[in-house]
């Protein structure tokens, strides 16, 4: 899997669950590549997607690392993002071949400083979405 398999995964399982793309911001509808302030001064950040549900808005987040390198470090940026993130729910998919687990163990165990992160692998997502989607029925 390369991370454009892994955006084009998270993409079925986002419209496979009724959100439709468009950017109107109306309930079950989602954006791609939505930027943002990043915590970098003149630099901008990037939501994968950006999903509007009943419940208010969830920010999807896609990390694929294939080769060993900064990984940590830019885990550590994706915490310091999620703890100032506007929306309900921060969730970062997690793909590639190298640090997969540990990455996710990683980003889980700073939920105390950042309580709307939650970091997966794909296969999680649905399952996670449907939870959240019918959290308050």
């Amino acid at each position: 899997m390369a991370r454009r398999e892994l955006l084009n995964d998270i993409k079925a399982i986002i419209e496979g669950l009724g959100f439709e793309g468009n950017n109107s911001h109306d309930t079950m509808t989602y954006q791609c590549n939505v930027s943002y302030p990043s915590l970098i001064d003149h630099k901008n950040d990037k939501a994968h997607f950006l999903l509007h549900t009943p419940q208010g808005t969830i920010q999807i987040v896609a990390k694929w690392q294939e080769v060993n390198g900064t990984a940590i470090e830019k885990l550590g940026h994706t915490v310091l993002d999620a703890v100032r993130t506007e929306h309900q729910k921060y969730l970062v998919i997690c793909g590639g071949n190298k640090l997969v687990r540990r990455a996710i163990d990683y980003l889980n165990d700073h939920q105390n400083i950042a309580p709307k992160l939650e970091a997966m692998e794909v296969h999680e997502l649905e399952d996670k979405l449907e939870e959240h989607l019918f959290e308050y029925d």
